[in-house]
């Protein structure tokens, strides 16, 4: 979507997805060397933008970063930082492909919108005027419009799915598999972010549509925009300009394959692209929709994307807030992988993305971009979590106490001990994952598991004076066991209270940090770094993106 002289032309696409046709991608063009000098940014920020990332980068253990840079409109900073591959040592550059995850939603959301113009999808239509087989198990399919799937309010829960199919049938096969999923929550009286809800959104867009998902994008986004390196599965790091994608685990950075499902594809579980095409994007999106081959969506309907639709942080596809007294949209994305941070500034022109082949802080780092931008001192670097392996020796009969399936913000969690080492299993990946607590302590464990998706998070466990147990991140409570008789009052929920019985209340803010890392699933009260009062610096606002329900979720 180029605005700039710098870009290519769009080239088609259609041989690059999952559409069964052959092929391999066009070589791209190097960026223009200006443009990776960032010489159009004032000298100040230009002489500190590279020292700021690669310090960021260290303390992140990430291998390879790329960035990407827009004032009035137009790319003034387009490159890339450190190691695409650290095996090969190939250089990280504009024109390397990363698996961006979740921040595809709003690319999703922009194809839904075109139908919406069109008078084909209504926003406040049930889904299943679109998917009249659509059923979950509660019977209150009926009740989900499509206004609700576009803005996490469906009730559909959190869930991952790392199955690693790739087949066609995928997506449609993971809609099918909701009739037996109950909702947490009636549509639209709570929030809780779902990458099935989104799946089901492409799902619309397919069916209307009347081809694959993966092809209608390409046909109606990718190409009009001139995004002619952006592609979905099947994908391989040997591939020429791929990004191999890192794990920091157990103080190691590791090489890993993504096992993530075309089941959940529209919501980012494959989408790669590169700085040089979000360079394109992001033009055409600050350029009132115009990309290169025309219109993709018009100035009102971009705009309406922009504005609140259900919840007053939440726009479609696009998360709501500003920064320093500016209004700002953005979207994060993660998958085990690979990381994205998109923020858009519509009446400054301005955009930062910034994407890395690890799964790390990159919402930091674009919002200390912004802000130097912006003239400001970036936020302090979030504390490490690494740590050294424990020389503790733990008591082990203590941990039978700690046994037992919890009730959890992050859906269900089971800890149990076997062979002498304490596990705790997460059910909201499918398959689900299992990670070792490493004792530091007789109550003070280390999450560590092979995708390092809760890593350095720290485990602690908190009797309640009626006999329950809560499981705690990082000191905050995230649920409760089962057989306590107030699981149902100590669900998540989502708004400006919480749940309570009297005895312990879970909020959002109890999960920012410890779920500042998990794959695709980003939470949607996730902080954004909003602006304090003083000085412009942004503080974290844990519940500014949520309203209160009218009820307490029952267990499913």
């Amino acid at each position: 979507m180029s605005m700039s002289k710098h870009f290519l032309v769009s080239l088609w696409l259609g041989a690059l997805l999952n559409s069964g046709c052959g092929g391999s991608p066009p070589a791209p063009a190097e960026v223009d060397n200006a443009l990776e000098r960032c010489e159009a940014l004032p000298a100040p920020v230009r002489e500190r933008l590279d020292p700021f990332i690669t310090e960021r980068m260290r303390q992140g253990h990430a291998p390879g970063l790329s960035l990407v840079i827009l004032q009035g409109g137009q790319p003034v900073c387009v490159k890339g930082y450190g190691l695409a591959n650290v095996e090969t040592q190939q250089r990280m550059t504009a024109a390397t492909r990363v698996s961006i995850g979740s921040t595809t939603k709003a690319m999703t959301a922009l194809a839904l919108m075109r139908q919406v113009e069109a008078g084909a999808v209504g926003l406040e239509a049930p889904v299943t005027r679109y998917l009249p087989w659509f059923r979950t198990a509660d019977g209150l399919q009926d009740q989900i419009l499509v206004k609700h799937l576009l803005t996490h309010t469906s009730g559909l829960p959190m869930s991952v799915i790392l199955d690693g199919a790739q087949d066609d049938g995928a997506l449609e096969r993971r809609a099918r598999a909701l009739a037996d999923v109950s909702l947490r929550f009636t549509p639209g009286t709570g929030e809780e972010y779902a990458n099935d809800g989104f799946a089901l959104v492409g799902l619309i867009v397919q069916t209307v549509a009347g081809k694959p998902y993966a092809q209608h994008m390409v046909d109606s986004v990718f190409t009009p925009l001139g995004m002619s390196h952006t592609r979905f599965d099947p994908v391989s790091p040997e591939e020429p300009d791929v990004a191999q994608g890192y794990v920091w685990t157990r103080g190691q950075l590791r090489p890993l394959s993504r096992p993530l499902s075309s089941a959940q594809l529209p919501a980012g579980s494959g989408t790669y692209t590169s700085a040089e095409d979000l360079a394109r994007y992001f033009g055409a999106l600050l350029a009132d929709g115009e990309g290169p081959g025309g219109a993709v969506i018009s100035k009102s309907s971009l705009e309406r994307m922009w504005q609140p639709l259900v919840l007053p942080s939440s726009g479609i596809g696009w998360v709501l807030s500003s920064l320093s007294g500016r209004r700002m949209v953005s979207h994060l994305g993660n998958v085990p992988t690979s990381s994205s941070m998109f923020l858009l500034f519509p009446s400054e022109g301005m955009a930062v993305a910034v994407l890395s082949n690890r799964n790390t802080q990159v919402e930091e780092m674009a919002l200390g971009v912004a802000a130097l931008l912006f003239g400001e001192e970036p936020a302090p670097a979030p504390p490490s979590k690494d740590r050294a392996a424990s020389t503790f020796v733990p008591v082990t009969t203590v941990w039978k106490d700690y046994e037992g399936s919890f009730d959890t913000a992050v859906g269900p969690v089971r800890i149990s001990v076997e062979d002498g080492r304490l596990w705790a299993t997460f059910g909201m990946t499918q398959p689900a994952l299992r990670g070792e607590l490493e004792a530091y302590g007789d109550n003070e464990f280390v999450e560590r598991d092979e995708f390092g998706h809760f890593e350095g998070t720290v485990v602690s466990f908190q009797h309640t004076p009626d006999g329950g147990l809560l499981l705690l991140f990082d000191g905050q409570p995230i649920g409760a066991l089962v057989a306590s008789t107030h699981v149902a009052q100590n669900r998540r929920r989502a708004g400006n209270g919480s749940c309570s019985n009297g005895d312990a209340a879970f909020t959002a803010d109890a999960l920012v940090q410890p779920l500042a890392e998990v794959f695709a699933v980003k939470p949607i009260w996730q902080p954004l770094q909003l602006p304090s009062g003083g000085g412009g610096q942004p503080q974290s606002l844990g519940q500014v993106s949520t309203v209160s329900p009218t009820h307490c979720p029952s267990p499913q």
